[in-house]
């Protein structure tokens, strides 16, 4: 019995409910309605953020929004650009690696892009670029933020799927294939995309995880995808957040860690519980696949 991937995918399916019926579910407040004074059972004044109570599951954020309702309901929004930096990262990756296996141009391509972004840390790369003013300040600053994001790891991933081709050109059957005549083509659809195909859906889940952890990162420093920067009268800069994203909630971490640590712990929590089930979705496919090729051989 393969119980990573049964453990990935119901932690994985735990998330996509969330993602679909989150609103509907249990002590979900839909408006997520401001509470901004509360008084407790001793008829004291409370104001936010709320610890955890009887009234709010998992208190409230500064500004006396329902965590739970929160963490529930941006389930939807953090998993949408999620989704968008994998699409675009391995739709990317896949076009690059298929280019660089047949032709040599887009082979350096390739190893010039993972080379130029495997030079620091990941986190230092997006910040430096997103620091640019053209992008900070842009109209379509979420577009580029997505884009950037999906970007610097486009040439490692992409050479995760050339690996794969190469390693499917270097099998036996594979030279049975072309001294029969077969066409680039026909190699392509019936040979190196399967194989393609079959990494896919192992990389994909990995892939997500990877995006989330680095989603973190980014909230930590305050850095997010739904973010915009209003002038002030000392000519300096405020940056707002206007998104419910899972990672937001990070954005004041360093206070939020002496005074009200249920805020971050709450993010924290459900970003982690998602990395962990991605990963173990990854592993469990992983170990399938490899049974089944076992089983061929």
């Amino acid at each position: 019995m393969n119980r990573t991937l049964w453990i990935g995918s119901v932690m994985s399916g735990t998330v996509l409910i969330l993602i679909l019926f989150g609103p509907y579910l249990p002590m979900v407040d839909g408006t997520m309605d401001r509470t901004l004074v509360l008084r407790d059972s001793e008829g004291a004044l409370l104001v936010p953020p709320i610890s955890p109570s009887d009234e709010y599951f998992l208190g409230t954020d500064r500004k006396g929004v329902d965590l739970w309702s929160r963490v529930i309901i941006g389930a939807r929004e953090t998993f949408y650009i999620l989704a968008v930096i994998v699409a675009v990262r391995v739709v990317a990756a896949l076009l690059i690696s298929v280019g660089a296996f047949y032709f040599k141009g887009l082979r350096f391509l390739m190893n010039l892009w993972n080379s130029i972004f495997s030079f620091m840390p990941t986190i230092f790369i997006i910040c430096i670029l997103l620091a640019i003013p053209g992008v900070m300040f842009s109209d379509y600053r979420s577009f580029w933020v997505l884009v950037i994001i999906s970007a610097v790891e486009v040439g490692r991933l992409a050479m995760v799927f050339y690996e794969n081709l190469h390693r499917q050109r270097k099998q036996t059957f594979m030279e049975a294939a072309i001294t029969n005549g077969g066409s680039r083509w026909t190699l392509f659809k019936n040979y190196y995309w399967p194989s393609l195909l079959r990494e896919l859906f192992i990389t994909t889940p990995m892939e997500a995880g990877r995006a989330m952890i680095l989603l973190v990162q980014l909230g930590v420093i305050g850095i997010y995808v739904n973010q915009q920067f209003f002038s002030q009268l000392d000519r300096s800069y405020r940056a707002v957040e206007t998104s419910d994203a899972w990672p937001v909630l990070l954005s004041s971490l360093r206070q939020d860690i002496y005074s009200a640590q249920w805020i971050p712990i709450s993010a924290l929590f459900a970003m982690t519980f998602s990395i962990i089930g991605f990963y173990l979705l990854a592993e469990g496919l992983k170990k399938r696949q490899a049974l089944k090729m076992r089983r061929q051989f």
